[in-house]
């Protein structure tokens, strides 16, 4: 009876193991793509399929643009070149007025715009293009009187890298994560009568009385830390 007891913990614990989620969700690899080859990587602009009725701020640009940047730089198997590097490159060739539909092709059709790689490839001598791209950008606000409810952040995105010279994705990733609510949202006062705690009153900004969602910031960490690492190590190569 002990031994099935003991048996059916570590079933138990094994499914618990491998129900958890797995970060980054995807990773596709070219059959061919050998890290070793490759020294310089591009870092391109952050494209975002979120229209700017939900995204007024282009937020889902300007942040992960940042903190992609910052993983990079903390590592040094390969050589990053910034994004305000592909857009000097871009200018230098004259393409400028070329970026919008670079990054509507890719969007669309994950189809890159030779031209311009191949702009990009001369001016710069790249051996490889990280295209980041933003899926998912939501928050959702809930009160918090609400039985089991929490305000949530969520963020998806896929990184991409990509052989200027012939277009080829050698290495993709894809990856979704969130945060629920940890803090409040607007003024709250409240009081405390025999060591209990009750709100007299508080609203926030917007109006209800809410928990607010996490920062943008706080999930595309855990997003972008997620692919970036998954990168394939340029081990066995000379230093750069």
């Amino acid at each position: 009876m002990r031994k099935a007891a003991v048996f059916l913990i570590a079933v138990a614990v094994l499914g618990l193991i491998g129900c958890k989620s797995q970060h980054p969700a995807s990773v596709k690899v070219e059959p061919d793509f050998n890290p070793g080859e490759f020294a310089t990587i591009l870092v391109v602009p952050t494209m975002s399929t979120i229209t700017k009725g939900d995204d007024p701020k282009r937020e889902s640009e300007r942040i992960p643009n940042r903190i992609v940047w910052e993983f990079v730089s903390e590592r040094y198997d390969y050589r990053f070149l910034s994004a305000e590097q592909f857009r000097m490159a871009v200018a230098a060739a004259g393409l400028g007025d070329r970026i919008d539909e670079f990054k509507n092709k890719w969007s669309r059709d994950h189809v890159v715009d030779m031209d311009l790689c191949k702009a990009i490839k001369s001016e710069l001598n790249v051996d490889l293009m990280l295209v980041p791209v933003v899926y998912l950008w939501h928050k959702d606000e809930v009160d918090y009187r609400e039985a089991g409810a929490a305000s949530v952040t969520q963020v998806g995105m896929t990184l991409s890298l990509i052989d200027p010279d012939n277009g080829v994705v050698v290495w993709e990733a894809t990856d979704e994560n969130y945060k629920e609510s940890v803090r409040s949202e607007g003024d709250r006062i409240q009081a405390s009568t025999g060591g209990i705690d009750r709100r007299v009153s508080g609203r926030s900004i917007s109006g209800g009385d809410i928990y607010a969602a996490p920062p943008f910031d706080d999930v595309t960490v855990l997003v972008l830390e997620a692919l970036v690492g998954a990168i394939p190590e340029r081990s066995g190569s000379p230093s750069l």
